[in-house]
């Protein structure tokens, strides 16, 4: 049931090159027992076209896990270096995610979420990336 339209602005750096992107789609939002869910289905636009995205934001944390196509579990936290299942249309592998800035206003109303964190594999940084998640009801 979509009840809501998100829009996500992405910013990607990579060996010193920069690329921005701004997404919009419509989704689901819901609070349960304390947690924020932020539900959309992916597109071209992202490549992962047949997976479904799910936030769960919530006590210093957000969780992201796409399913269908491809299947990720990303854990960000601040301060705090997790390694996480990522998956693409190429394989899977074991990323470390660093996360610098979780922070979100999130209500019943809806609000927005802001993430600042880096990307790594075998300790080696591959990408820096700030992401900020814009829900209306």
């Amino acid at each position: 049931m979509e009840n809501c339209s998100i829009t996500l602005n992405i910013k990607q750096t990579s060996d010193g090159m920069t690329d921005e992107s701004e997404l919009f789609t419509r989704g689901e939002f819901r609070e349960h027992k304390g947690l924020y869910y932020i539900d959309y289905e992916e597109s071209e636009a992202t490549g992962f076209q047949g997976s479904h995205a799910q936030l769960e934001v919530g006590n210093g944390r957000m969780t992201m896990t796409r399913t269908g196509s491809t299947f990720s579990s990303l854990v960000f936290e601040n301060g705090v270096r997790h390694y996480c299942h990522y998956g693409t249309e190429y394989g899977e592998c074991m990323v470390g995610i660093t996360t610098q800035t979780l922070s979100h206003s999130l209500n019943e109303k809806g609000g927005f979420v802001h993430l600042k964190y880096s990307v790594d594999v075998n300790a080696g940084l591959i990408t820096e990336n700030e992401i900020t998640i814009n829900v209306k009801m």
